[in-house]
């Protein structure tokens, strides 16, 4: 039998329980995140026609360039912030072959005209002088969409895969597309690299 103190405790006991498990259901909940770098692009050897052929076989639907800086605090943001969430990594790696491209690099890839150029002179030949810049191709190597600068958060970068996956550019430009879907103008919720913390 218990004391009238240990019959007052209880209630505390279970409050202070609920309260434990509660905190492991939000935890549990949170985003996982993963190294960008391993589990978001692939690791290449810059063959662009081969990763495109490994794409086509693997039944994906195409390829993703990342046109990156080592000093773009976007590019970085990205990095941290979108391309690091396990559930975008598996979403897209799932869809697209996903390759990192830096504008200055000295990385030699070998384009769908069978040129091999180093990065930086790629991203001229594609016309790319700053960044971010996404870039889709279908399955043919072609350019299908371009989205230029960071994207704000995982779900609006889910929403552009979204774009691509139901080819909805054939008809509709994306910012009609995202509109429709809920999304608000970038300009009322900029957010700067420099204002996050992390």
């Amino acid at each position: 039998m218990l004391s009238k103190m240990e019959v007052r405790a209880v209630p505390a006991v279970l409050l202070l329980a609920l309260s434990v498990l509660a905190t492991g259901v939000v935890l549990a909940g949170e985003t996982e995140t993963r190294d960008a770098r391993q589990y978001f692009f692939e690791q290449t050897f810059g063959d662009l026609p081969e990763e495109m052929q490994a794409a086509r076989e693997q039944g994906k639907i195409g390829m993703l360039l990342f046109f990156e800086a080592e000093d773009c605090p976007y590019c970085q943001f990205m990095l941290r912030k979108i391309f690091s969430q396990q559930h975008v990594q598996d979403w897209y790696r799932e869809r697209f072959v996903n390759i990192a491209v830096d504008i200055h690099g000295d990385v030699e890839l070998k384009d769908f005209d069978g040129i091999t150029l180093p990065s930086k002179v790629f991203s001229d030949h594609r016309k790319i002088f700053l960044t971010p810049v996404v870039s889709f191709l279908d399955l043919d190597g072609v350019e299908i969409y371009r989205h230029l600068g960071m994207t704000k958060t995982p779900e609006d970068f889910l929403l552009i895969g979204e774009y691509i996956e139901g080819e909805h550019y054939f008809d509709t430009e994306f910012k009609v597309f995202a509109k429709a879907r809920g999304l608000k103008n970038g300009d009322d919720i900029l957010i700067t690299p420099a204002a996050d913390t992390e």
